[in-house]
């Protein structure tokens, strides 16, 4: 009797298997029995959850999946990951896909004490704004404001402090997204060098203003959340505290670093 074809992959911790399609060559003839096979195995050995990552150029696997039981969980470019709860007797414990998005926004004053404004050329609010914007994979917080600062306003900023979090649950962009916007206070790399550029795709407007002149601006053309988030800015300025501030610690237990984030 020939030995049975059956998928190879990685156990976790938590009795998961997550199988590759790339490290499993399958002919599309023999998928659906490799398959039925292997979940067979996998329940005998008791496997819980099974992820299924099927790269782009194998494709033919989401069909007999779906067949199968399997759902889809997430998709990213090349490659869609289905799932699989096992066990008839337990309640399924898969984690979903992550469901926050993350955005960062900086206040950034010159030696002179004006701010740094920008208006967008899209969007559903048109006014006055601290530039920001969504971070990209794998972005520390401060990162972001730096970059979208510079992006925006052709700026160079250095971070001070963290001064607020914002968190929504419900954003209209996606189904079910939350969203956080930190809000970071920064300064001017070179006094010398702050002559706004700002970015011809996405901001109409970029100058420097005093408080006095955001305080004549109308609510329409600087909100109730900008103004909260100078007031913030302006307690910390005149606390004489750290604020919000960032320090980085090593766990070499885990080898990893991390910044921490501790109000003063």
């Amino acid at each position: 009797m020939s030995q049975r074809l059956l998928l190879k992959g990685k156990e976790d911790i938590y009795h998961g298997l997550t199988i590759e399609t790339e490290k499993n060559k399958i002919n599309p003839e023999e998928a659906k029995m490799v398959l039925g096979d292997s979940i067979a195995e996998w329940i005998h050995k008791n496997v819980h959850g099974v992820w299924f990552k099927v790269l782009s150029e194998d494709s033919f696997w989401v069909p007999i999946l779906v067949e199968h039981g399997f759902d889809f969980h997430h998709a990213q470019s090349g490659y869609v990951m289905m799932t699989k709860w096992l066990p008839t007797n337990k309640s399924p414990s898969l984690p979903m896909y992550p469901f926050t998005t993350v955005g960062v926004g900086g206040v950034v004053m010159n030696s002179k004490g004006q701010f740094l404004l920008i208006k967008e050329k899209k969007g559903f609010y048109l006014g006055w704004k601290f530039p920001g914007g969504l971070a990209d994979p794998n972005e520390e917080i401060y990162e972001v404001a730096k970059r979208e600062i510079l992006e925006e306003t052709g700026v160079e900023t250095e971070f001070e402090t963290l001064i607020t979090m914002r968190h929504t649950t419900k954003i209209s962009s996606y189904k079910n997204v939350g969203d956080m916007y930190f809000v970071c206070a920064m300064k001017p790399k070179d006094e010398n060098n702050i002559e706004p550029k700002p970015c011809p795709r996405e901001v109409s407007a970029c100058q420097w203003m005093t408080q006095e002149e955001i305080e004549k601006l109308s609510t329409k053309e600087f909100h109730h959340y900008n103004r909260t988030i100078l007031d913030a800015y302006l307690h910390w300025k005149s606390s004489g505290k750290k604020g919000f501030y960032m320090t980085k610690i090593e766990l070499p237990e885990f080898r990893r670093k991390w910044s921490v984030y501790t109000i003063d």
